[in-house]
């Protein structure tokens, strides 16, 4: 059997930057695109070790290890506990989509061999390759949208601490389902404060103008709007700090009852994973 090595490359380069990007939005974890590319590249050097004879406990070992790497590439360093559940996760995450993906070929062909730690199948075309491994990422990926729709339903109220400068401000924050704010230039999602405490967050604030940046957004009778928006140092949930939020300020998109001490946070904004008490 012939196996081309530029061919077994881009398969796992792919297939690493899909495990990966899954690993992190189940874990929610901070996703950045060179991190995912670096960590595929990696997984496609480490498919050539089919061409070697480790095996058994050693090659268990080296999976191990290799995981725990690919994890610290994704999403640095962290908590020892959590880089340990993230190297494990990612190895969940990679038995999960590659059993898919093997169920889903056999549909299409019942003939393979097992050999070098592979499964080979003779009379398989990589358009058939191809469509179960998109089958399998779209199966994934409605298996982590639910996870994280039923963890979304649990949570409605977290409290949140904004730095704004070298002040600290203990907000209550609440889930806004139908906060869709997008800042333009990040696409980063973009949490609602009141115009009298961004009044009070920037006293005294000196590079208040550096931070100034605006926020488009559509309303029932609004085709298109305009809100001022500040960023922040970090917001900080349990479990979760994001670095250079940006606030939006609105009087006419506040609750009815709403004081000026709570913060809207769009649902993306508090993803924080299947583990996120370990923090």
């Amino acid at each position: 059997m012939v196996i081309y090595g530029e061919y077994l490359f881009l398969e796992n380069f792919i297939t690493g930057i899909i495990i990966t990007y899954f690993t992190g939005r189940i874990a929610g974890e901070e996703l950045k695109r060179w991190r995912i590319v670096l960590c595929g590249i990696c997984c496609g050097i480490y498919s050539f070790v089919i061409f070697t004879s480790i095996a058994g406990v050693l090659s268990l070992a080296g999976k191990i290890i290799f995981a725990g790497l690919i994890t610290w590439l994704a999403f640095g360093k962290g908590l020892l506990k959590r880089m340990v559940f993230n190297a494990i996760l990612f190895l969940i995450v990679t038995f999960l989509y590659g059993g898919i993906t093997i169920a889903l070929l056999t549909a299409f062909s019942w003939e393979g061999i097992t050999a070098a730690e592979g499964l080979y199948m003779p009379h398989i075309t990589y358009l058939t390759v191809t469509s179960a491994a998109i089958a399998g990422m779209l199966i994934v990926l409605l298996t982590v949208s639910l996870i994280k729709a039923k963890r979304q339903e649990e949570r409605s109220a977290v409290e949140t601490i904004v730095c704004m400068g070298d002040k600290q401000w203990n907000l209550e924050g609440f889930i806004d389902s139908g906060n869709f704010l997008k800042e333009p230039l990040t696409g980063k999602p973009v949490a609602v404060v009141s115009k009298a405490l961004m009044e009070q967050m920037l006293a005294g604030i000196e590079d208040a103008r550096v931070r100034y940046t605006v926020i488009p957004y559509n309303a029932v009778g609004v085709k298109t709007g305009i809100l001022d928006g500040y960023k922040a140092d970090y917001v900080k949930i349990p479990g979760k700090m994001i670095k250079k939020p940006v606030l939006a300020v609105s009087e006419d998109l506040w609750p009815t009852g709403g004081n000026e001490r709570q913060i809207l946070l769009p649902g993306s904004m508090l993803e924080r994973g299947i583990y996120a008490k370990f923090d």
